[in-house]
């Protein structure tokens, strides 16, 4: 085991060299971010490895990241029948798409920005999802997509549900537990 200020060190002369980056994600608890080290191709050909591709469509390491990490808690949600990064619903890929137990399609976007939420949920919803949670990395990307969906129509509105990341799982929880009957209304 190594201490912590050593570990600083070896991480520090490792990203001075290239070898990885480093990337800073909140992830809703108290205190400051976690970190997550990600080999550069400099890394990568050090230890003698192809680089792997990234994960996700290119979104970036953080919107990867949300996508394994809520695809993994998806599946312990009682009511889920499966999670799929990168679903295809009819024609359009759905950053996590999940079925119910009783075939109902949730999309589940995760937006890093504010930038293309809107679309994504119009999309989802004309491809036949039965609700869209937009999941947010932050406070400031929640507030511009609030502002962002004022436009649409209130039944659209009505099946989308924004949230951060972190509250994620428990809105699932708190919509499948309505949509089984035995929640609240």
């Amino acid at each position: 085991m190594i201490s912590p200020s050593k570990g600083t060190r070896i991480v520090k002369a490792l990203v001075r060299k290239n070898l990885v980056k480093v990337h800073q994600i909140n992830l809703g608890g108290r205190g400051g971010s976690a970190k997550f080290l990600e080999l550069t191709e400099k890394g990568y050909a050090a230890i003698g490895m192809k680089p792997k591709p990234g994960i996700g469509r290119g979104a970036g390491f953080e919107h990867g990241f949300w996508q394994h990490q809520i695809r993994e808690l998806m599946r312990n949600v009682e009511g889920i029948q499966k999670a799929v990064i990168e679903g295809m619903l009819m024609d359009k890929c759905i950053d996590i798409l999940v079925e119910s137990k009783n075939n109902e399609k949730l999309a589940i976007e995760i937006a890093m920005t504010s930038d293309h939420e809107k679309v994504n949920i119009e999309k989802d919803i004309e491809a036949g999802a039965a609700k869209v949670f937009v999941a947010c990395r932050d406070k400031s990307v929640l507030e511009n997509v609030i502002k962002d969906i004022e436009e649409l129509s209130e039944n659209t509105r009505s099946k989308v549900k924004l949230c951060l990341v972190h509250q994620l799982v428990g809105e699932v929880e708190a919509f499948l537990k309505i949509s089984r009957g035995n929640g609240p209304t």
